[in-house]
């Protein structure tokens, strides 16, 4: 059976995906499919697919967003997918105010518009342990955004580099859902660079969830006291705003764009 269906392919600081509106897709299709979409050699090439669903939203949602990682497994969150769902709705006419929410596999999101950026607000962050924990004889700590995150700052990271040590972390049995890990490097106060090795993913340009975890980190630990905090991404920087309290939700900034839209062909 020949599968036809449009895609955009959209960007937010080099972390790229394929959109897909729920109701161009035949009914039967799933994160399955993900892969094909993701083949950076015979699909479109992406870090992970963005389905845009309008059905069973919350109330004043203006869509839901799925998350379908390169590897068919499903995200709960997505960063800067969420900003380029945003952006996409804005461009197809769907969402013409400059605020709303954008309901996701980790609740209800609000977002802005700022001009050319696009901010969301991922929640409130969840640290589980007091402090930094080891796993796999590597000390970091757990950030919880929606999604499970495992921070390394410079002075714990092994010698290897993250495309080794990385992977490992993502699936050990410390994390019972796998977990995105960062490597971070405090530059100065409030500004971060950044390296994240994603679930499902690998390695990529930026991740926006990553960003965040980074972060309620590096404040709730004392290396940044800044409610704003830069980041430096190897596809460029992401602005992170926290006001260090638990109780308060970090907010994620930064631009996102449509690069081609296409039809998607494939005979099964």
């Amino acid at each position: 059976m020949v599968e036809a269906f449009p895609f955009w392919k959209m960007e937010g600081c080099g972390n790229d995906f394929v959109v897909v509106d729920r109701a161009d897709l035949p009914e039967d299709t799933g994160p399955e499919i993900a892969p094909r979409l993701c083949d950076r050699r015979f699909g479109v090439g992406a870090d992970g697919v963005l389905v845009i669903d309008e059905r069973d939203l919350s109330d004043g949602a203006f869509a839901r967003m799925h998350v379908w990682n390169a590897d068919g497994s499903v995200a709960e969150m997505c960063g800067n997918g969420l900003r380029c769902v945003v952006r996409w709705l804005i461009e197809q006419g769907r969402c013409r105010a400059d605020r709303g929410v954008i309901d996701s596999g980790a609740g209800p999101v609000p977002f802005s518009v700022d001009g050319a950026e696009v901010v969301v607000e991922l929640g409130r962050p969840v640290l589980p342990d007091r402090g930094p924990i080891a796993v796999e004889g590597v000390r970091g700590v757990r950030v919880e955004l929606g999604n499970p995150h495992f921070v390394v700052f410079e002075e714990d990271q092994p010698e290897e580099d993250l495309l080794v040590w990385g992977p490992r972390l993502e699936v050990s049995g410390a994390f019972p859902h796998r977990s995105n890990v960062e490597a971070v490097t405090v530059v100065e106060p409030g500004l971060l660079r950044l390296r994240v090795w994603e679930r499902g993913v690998g390695e990529t340009l930026a991740c926006g969830s990553g960003a965040c975890a980074a972060a309620v980190a590096a404040r709730a630990s004392g290396r940044v006291d800044t409610d704003a905090v830069r980041l430096i991404l190897p596809g460029g920087p992401l602005g992170v705003d926290w006001t260090g309290s638990a109780r308060d939700p970090v907010a994620l900034r930064g631009p996102a764009r449509t690069v081609f839209e296409g039809t998607w062909r494939s005979n099964g």
